[in-house]
């Protein structure tokens, strides 16, 4: 949703047309002061993207949630292909993401069979990443390291200091048996880490 004094110009440009949206869409520029959420992957949208043409509409695109491909094949999830859909696959307007666990209402990878979820951001995290507090790199794993354990010892992050649940993604250290939540806690700042749409 955009802010009341949205600075952000629409671009003369001609309109295009989106399968996830009724209406036009327009490029459109925006600044980090404008507090626009996009309609896809529901992350703050800066930068390049897509505007409803209708004033009173406040659909949004990031351009690489506008440029999604329609199928990948994602290692979370090796069995199937995940599917891009525009809204909840179910009968509630809203999933959860089986990456995050946290709800969605705007687009998602999809594997109908497994009844699979994952955010757009989500599956576009980087593999590799690193924390200035610590000294190596930490692995993108797709279910929490602990689980399984024999000695039933839970997995806590070790940034917030909360449980990690046993399906979701977590980044980890083996050398140091160090690991964190996927987003805020990964990263020193509070946003989430860089996406490679």
């Amino acid at each position: 949703m955009a802010s009341g004094n949205t600075r952000a110009k629409l671009m003369n440009r001609p309109s295009v047309r989106h399968p996830s949206h009724n209406h036009p869409l327009r490029f459109f520029k925006s600044q980090e002061e404008d507090e626009i959420i996009c309609s896809g992957c529901e992350l703050e949208l800066i930068g390049q993207a897509f505007k409803c043409t209708k004033s009173e509409c406040d659909y949004f695109l990031h351009k690489s949630c506008f440029d999604l491909r329609g199928e990948i094949h994602h290692k979370c999830h090796p069995n199937h292909s995940l599917i891009l859909l525009y809204s909840a696959p179910y009968r509630r307007p809203r999933y959860i993401c089986n990456a995050c666990d946290a709800n969605g209402t705007g687009f998602t990878y999809h594997c109908s069979e497994c009844r699979y979820d994952v955010h757009v951001g989500c599956a576009f995290i980087p593999e590799k990443i690193e924390r200035e507090d610590h000294e190596h790199q930490l692995t993108l794993l797709y279910n929490r390291p602990c689980k399984g354990r024999k000695d039933g010892a839970m997995c806590i992050c070790d940034v917030c200091k909360e449980d990690m649940l046993e399906n979701c993604w977590v980044y980890y250290c083996k050398t140091c048996d160090y690991g964190t939540h996927t987003y805020l806690c990964v990263t020193n700042e509070d946003k989430e880490p860089k996406m490679k749409f």
